[in-house]
């Protein structure tokens, strides 16, 4: 594998986990509507971070079984999570709902517009939200994905 190819999935990797950081501290699940912080920019920037890791990790890997995998099974398992995800939002949400799908797009952040309302990012919600564990399965693969490979 080449030097450039394994930058760059390292790259998208932790860029994957940097959305999903900002992403788990800014989301109180199951309580509130989050429409501030990150999610003013996309709806689901917890997928949206998956699939740059898992993105990465393919670079990483430079395996024909696992990008078509990958490119087989991503989308069907996340169109069929964020389906399910938007129907139980806008049982419970409503109109509030349907006017932020309505104005923000729901995986790829498109339109970024101003950055005034970043919410309250909290580390706290990100232990709560258990995203530590992402990030140390993360280091255990990079690191086990880097030794092979040497």
């Amino acid at each position: 594998m080449g030097t450039l190819q394994k930058i760059w999935g390292i790259s998208l990797v932790l860029i994957g986990e940097v959305f999903r950081t900002i992403a788990a501290g800014t989301i109180t699940k199951n309580e509130r509507l989050t429409t501030h912080g990150i999610y003013q920019f996309i709806r689901h920037p917890l997928y949206f971070g998956s699939f740059c890791i898992a993105t990465g990790l393919c670079l990483i890997c430079n395996n024909a079984f696992i990008w078509i995998y990958f490119i087989v099974f991503y989308p069907a398992a996340y169109t069929a999570a964020i389906l399910i995800e938007e129907n139980w939002l806008k049982t419970k949400f409503g109109d509030s709902f349907l006017n932020y799908k309505k104005n923000v797009p729901a995986f790829i952040p498109f339109r970024i517009k101003n950055f005034s309302d970043w919410g309250d990012f909290s580390w706290m919600l990100v232990f709560k939200n258990k995203e530590h564990h992402n990030w140390l399965i993360i280091l255990a693969v990079l690191t086990v994905l880097i030794l092979k490979t040497h």
